[in-house]
């Protein structure tokens, strides 16, 4: 057996003690974990880099995953030496149960688990490896008391929101130890959650927690053991954390007694300071009912900040301070805006300049205010308004940004997100715009790059992740594309931009069915959302489920019915149905809608050909390619009807310029191969039929062409061979 001497008696004791057993002096503790010598490889996959932490029986190591292109990973590590047999259960069930919770949580804030296994006598956990420092490391470098204000609401806004996503998670998830140590900040600011371990699943019913576990000084009173702990005991938590960081005064040399931050912090508003002893009230029922309600409240001072209408303050000024006639309507008119009661907000706004016409501000807000409430025209007048006033207007500069993109006026929409970027580098929403500008013009690489510096301003910007997924997508670059609007989603789960983007996803993927599955939460949300039927007809349609698939569109066509994609798409399966007449009314009223839509004069063309009607199909292909003269599909469709007008050569020049377009176009190749012979091109004739049956060697019609040609050149031991495929695809052997 192993042994430690005792510093005091010299008596031998076991290495699994704490106590001498001669003469009870405390032994040295011994860490049995973080042993591991560099290099290790740990589960035949993770190769160990450095010790990164270590506690009383846990470990954490920076590893690389090699079978995984070496991607950085965390591996924490548990021992079971030392601890008694209950106590091994004790450990091990917490370490079981946080793998547990991380493996099913997604959410921008908390590291991903990505494997969990056992090895000798020890457990690990393997997880996202996190580039940065935790909040205690940040304060103890910085060396000074409290941290200024507008670092600390940042990082407040994003706890809110992963409390909020575990507190709403099913079932609700508390994570009772909110503290500096188990908070981590990346380069960029980005917060992370991290040590679940004493995280539990909150049983309702349950009268109080079975143990009092959490962190003195910033653990709620209810998690002493006086009753079950709840969302409100994180929210005390996050007070306590938050007052901590204002104020520079640690909790746990005092715990529950918080004196208002105002009081020590004079950038501390008085609003915020009431909403932090709030949030640290002994009695759990007088706090906010969960962080969403704390984020709330968060946000609309920032709000009042960023539209100026947050009155001035002190560490110390009267409980009511009087208002201007023109300050009141201000925040009057702010607060119906963020109610969303924008007729009344917009009446206030109006009264606002008819009150002082040279307030920046209060265009402004009526600009803000007339941009939700879709009227475009009318926002950018406002925000040229405020510009005039004040050039350096951040928010009206976006504003005007994204009410010129609505108007696509995309160059000049370019300019005022610039223009915003140039005064405020940090701001995402400008970054966002830009980027969404930037795909309006054609350009998807330079918007990706404008998203990415977005989100790395604001990693929780639900809209950036939209649109890159939305970019990706468009990029083919689907996995990406996935994830991206799964970090979305996990954001705003409620949005059905994000849902219809993830079918979207799915189904050019080929995952019709968790497509479906996307686009019907989408339409659980809105059921007259337009696109998530049209995902849906496009998904039946390719299961040649025509019946449903026109059932989807005529849906899409109904609850949105300017909608131009769907009234298209219902008209290719009308077609595909022999419908020709119904489908040729879907085209016209997709033309009425956008006469510019090539797609459908595209289609239009083809059925007006199928109905024999070929100098009004040849009119309709010509109106497309003076649109756009890179579309494959057309320039095939023309040579067909040129073929049957008897136009040869013509025809022969439209299937090239489809094939200079798509060279492995069977069908243009096939129709070259038959407008060839026509011209006695035989040699020709051949080649393009080798290359249609070399691309579709299981299309009988492509071995016809190739035996028709065959015939011509009197190539008779080739054309048996040919004509032979022709039979035996046709079943005819």
């Amino acid at each position: 057996m192993t042994i430690q001497d005792c510093e005091n008696c010299g008596a031998a004791n076991p290495v699994t003690a704490r106590f001498c057993q001669n003469c009870a002096t405390p032994l040295p503790f011994k860490h049995s974990t973080g042993t591991l010598s560099d290099k290790a490889l740990l589960d035949g996959r993770y190769q160990l880099e450095i010790l990164i932490g270590q506690g009383g029986m846990g470990a954490v190591y920076k590893a690389i995953d090699t079978r995984f292109s070496n991607r950085s990973v965390a591996v924490k590590e548990m021992s079971r030496s030392g601890l008694t047999p209950a106590q091994v259960q004790e450990a091990e069930a917490s370490f079981e149960r946080e793998s547990q919770i991380l493996a099913e949580l997604l959410h921008p804030n908390l590291p991903r688990i990505y494997d969990h296994f056992t090895e000798g006598e020890r457990s690990y956990l393997v997880m996202d490896f996190i580039e940065g420092q935790t909040i205690e490391e940040y304060i103890e470098r910085r060396g000074s008391g409290m941290l200024p204000l507008e670092q600390v609401l940042p990082w407040a806004d994003q706890l809110c929101a992963v409390l909020t996503y575990l507190h709403t998670h099913q079932p609700p998830i508390i994570f009772r130890d909110l503290k500096p140590s188990n908070v981590m900040i990346s380069g960029t600011g980005h917060i992370y959650l991290i040590d679940f371990g004493i995280a539990r699943v909150f049983k309702p019913g349950q009268s109080h927690d079975t143990v009092a576990l959490g962190s003195p000084g910033y653990a709620a009173p209810e998690q002493y053991g006086k009753a079950q702990s709840t969302p409100r005991s994180d929210v005390y938590s996050l007070g306590a954390l938050l007052h901590h960081l204002l104020t520079g005064i640690d909790p746990s040399e005092q715990p529950f007694f918080f004196q208002p931050a105002s009081q020590f912090n004079s950038s501390v508003p008085n609003e915020l300071s009431e909403l932090l002893q709030r949030m640290l009230d002994m009695n759990a029922e007088k706090r906010p009912a969960n962080a969403q309600e704390v984020a709330n409240a968060l946000r609309l001072l920032e709000q009042q900040r960023i539209s100026g209408t947050l009155p001035s303050f002190t560490g110390h000024r009267p409980a009511v301070q009087p208002r201007s006639p023109s300050q009141a309507i201000l925040q009057d008119a702010y607060r119906l805006y963020t109610q969303n009661r924008l007729p009344e907000a917009l009446n206030l706004y109006d009264r606002a300049v008819q009150t002082d016409t040279n307030n920046a501000l209060a265009w402004q807000g009526r600009g803000l205010t007339q941009a939700l409430n879709a009227q475009h025209p009318q926002a950018l007048a406002s925000f040229e308004k405020a510009l005039q006033l004040n050039p350096n207007l951040v928010t009206a500069l976006t504003g005007k940004g994204t009410a010129l993109n609505f108007l696509h006026r995309n160059r000049e929409a370019l300019e005022a997100f610039e223009k915003a970027i140039e005064l405020e580098k940090d701001n995402a929403v400008a970054w966002d715009g830009k980027g969404a500008v930037l795909s309006a013009l054609g350009q998807p690489e330079q918007a990706l790059q404008a998203f990415d510096f977005a989100l790395h301003f604001d990693s929780r910007m639900a809209q950036a992740w939209g649109n890159k997924g939305l970019v990706l997508r468009q990029l083919r670059r689907f996995p990406e594309a996935l994830r991206a609007f799964d970090e979305a989603l996990a954001l705003d789960s409620r949005s059905t931009l994000y849902w219809n983007g993830k079918g979207m996803v799915l189904s050019e993927m080929r995952n019709p069915s968790e497509a479906l599955k996307a686009y019907n939460e989408a339409l659980r949300i809105n059921s007259r959302y337009a696109p998530a039927w049209c995902g849906i007809g496009e998904i039946r349609y390719n299961q040649n489920n025509l019946k449903e698939a026109l059932e989807a569109y005529e849906r899409a066509t109904t609850s949105d019915p300017l909608f131009v994609k769907a009234w298209e798409r219902r008209a290719i399966v009308l077609t595909d149905m022999n419908r020709y007449s119904k489908a040729l009314d879907s085209y016209n009223r997709a033309l009425q809608i956008d006469p510019n839509y090539t797609p459908a004069l595209n289609g239009k063309a083809n059925v007006l050909y199928l109905l024999d009607r070929f100098q009004e199909a040849l009119t309709t292909y010509d109106r497309a390619i003076s649109l756009n003269k890179n579309i494959a599909q057309v320039w095939n469709g023309k040579g067909n009807v040129l073929y049957h007008l008897g136009d040869y050569g013509q025809a022969l020049y439209a299937y090239e310029r489809a094939l200079l377009l798509n060279p492995r176009m069977v069908s243009a190749l096939h129709n070259k191969a038959l407008v060839l012979k026509q011209l006695e091109r035989y040699e020709e004739s051949l080649a393009a039929a080798e290359e249609a049956v070399r691309l579709a060697p299981n299309d009988a019609d492509n071995w016809q062409r190739k035996a028709e040609a065959l015939k011509k050149l009197r190539r008779k031991r080739e054309l048996r061979d040919a004509e032979a495929q022709v039979a035996r695809l046709r079943g005819e052997a």
